[in-house]
């Protein structure tokens, strides 16, 4: 007799025959008030939110724990930030998915497929049978089609016997170096019937929801009755027990792994406390992220409060605030120069006559609002020369409409010193493309009405000055 073969024949002997649910129980317990805590405070934000809402935050969840429960197997790498991405089905999560590889594509998706089944198993009332565990088994490895075996001669390639169990032995070399046995090949049927006996029992059934995920997820995981995929198929059973209370799977993620292998190690020294502790962390956990997607949910998204901020910079009439600001400064220069070109016609050596365009204040109307640039003003001058020394000045600052259409006003408005505010108005329509040739000649009407009326102020000023009367 070779080596390997007496290897295996010590290791098949030092299996150690998972427990009962009664002994289980009694070295057991859950942290009620904590899972209760957090579960009303899921169940009270659920209640304002409609069922789909509802369904997309549980579905994060169930995308989380697919795809992780590979990486914990080390079939593929993930991070916190491709894991965030494909759960949450950001606008990149197929690309980010894609640089992977189509082979670990397949595997998450299958994986995702079987928590499906999962999510379908746990919906029926009749306990977790051999049968489902097995169709289990089909979803979790439909992607995979050989596995690693360790022979005499090396590690070698082989066909995955799927939903079948194991026919060759399958004990491990631990992280610490030691030997750890599973079932031995001829026992594994009996204990997997054991299994679901131990499942259909009134006492598992009756038992809080974490302890029972975490009986059978250990109890699987010991037997370990299949060829490959043990561990994810393990993790989405227990997934069964939680979808069926709170209607959503266990998340544990690829960061997780060590201390999920260390509870798991503690439970095969009959410390099974640490992995329903383990267990509950991690189911809290799930609510917590369910929780806050749904907090989430009730806010807008990013991208729509950026289409939103975005089209503040369009007005309703199609422009841009851009395009309303050049218009209205072409407005003001058009002011300045025609009221420049009326002060020119005027014959009066004694005068001094000044136009400019520069910073100003100015009352803004409703539903307007000032140049990009700050308030710009037309600033214009009439004075008499000593001794008849009298000035008149006017200032016309410029407001343009909030969100311009068409018909909406841009305006010079009037600041003068005895006569009622005037106001010059152009529609936004008689500025773009072009000053309409109706404007230009209103503007110069406008132009020659102003300085008509500043030289009339000037000369009754004038007049006082001299103190002389009409």
């Amino acid at each position: 007799m070779g080596e390997p073969e007496v290897n295996i024949h010590v290791l098949d002997a030092a299996y150690k025959p998972f427990p009962t649910f009664e002994e289980w129980a009694a070295h057991t317990s859950v942290d009620t008030v904590r899972w209760e805590r957090y579960n009303a405070s899921l169940k009270s934000r659920a209640q304002s939110l409609s069922p789909e809402v509802l369904d997309r935050a549980r579905n994060v969840a169930k995308r989380a724990a697919a795809l992780d429960t590979g990486a914990i197997e080390g079939l593929y790498e993930v991070d916190r930030g491709f894991t965030y991405t494909v759960a949450w089905e950001t606008a990149t999560w197929e690309a980010a998915l894609a640089q992977k590889g189509e082979y670990v594509k397949s595997l998450f998706e299958a994986q995702l497929h079987a928590y499906d089944y999962v999510l379908d198993l746990a919906t029926k009332a009749e306990p977790i049978s051999e049968a489902a565990i097995r169709a289990l088994h089909v979803e979790v490895c439909r992607a995979q089609s050989t596995y690693r075996v360790m022979t005499v001669v090396g590690p070698q390639e082989q066909a995955l016997p799927k939903g079948q169990y194991k026919t060759l032995p399958n004990h491990v070399r631990t992280r610490r170096g030691t030997d750890h046995s599973y079932a031995p090949v001829d026992v594994t049927p009996a204990e997997m019937a054991r299994l679901a006996a131990e499942l259909r029992g009134n006492g598992f059934r009756a038992a809080h929801p974490v302890v029972q995920a975490a009986y059978a997820h250990y109890c699987f995981v010991v037997i370990h009755p299949f060829a490959d995929g043990n561990g994810r198929v393990a993790r989405a059973l227990a997934s069964a027990f939680t979808y069926r209370a709170i209607s959503m799977p266990i998340v544990i993620l690829s960061e997780h792994r060590d201390p999920y292998l260390s509870s798991l190690e503690s439970a095969d020294s009959g410390e099974y406390q640490v992995f329903v502790d383990f267990m509950l962390d991690r189911s809290l956990d799930t609510i917590a992220l369910v929780d806050e997607s749904l907090r989430s949910a009730l806010t807008q998204s990013a991208e729509r409060s950026v289409e939103a901020i975005e089209s503040l910079y369009v007005t309703r009439g199609g422009y841009t605030h851009e395009q309303v600001d050049q218009a209205g400064m072409s407005f003001l220069e058009a002011v300045h120069a025609a009221v420049g070109q009326a002060f020119s016609k005027i014959q009066g050596p004694r005068l001094v006559r000044g136009v400019t365009i520069a910073s100003g204040s100015y009352i803004v109307p409703p539903g307007h609002r000032l140049p990009f640039a700050g308030p710009r003003v037309v600033g214009v001058t009439v004075a008499s020369r000593p001794p008849v020394q009298a000035q008149v000045v006017r200032s016309y600052g410029l407001v343009l409409p909030k969100d311009a259409a068409g018909d909406d006003d841009v305006q010079v408005v009037g600041s003068v010193s005895r006569v009622p505010a005037d106001a010059f108005v152009a529609r936004m329509d008689e500025l773009i493309p072009a000053m309409s040739g109706v404007l230009l000649i209103r503007l110069n009407m406008f132009a020659e009405r102003i300085v008509n009326e500043m030289l009339a102020e000037l000369s009754d000023k004038a007049e006082q000055v001299m103190g002389k009367r009409r």
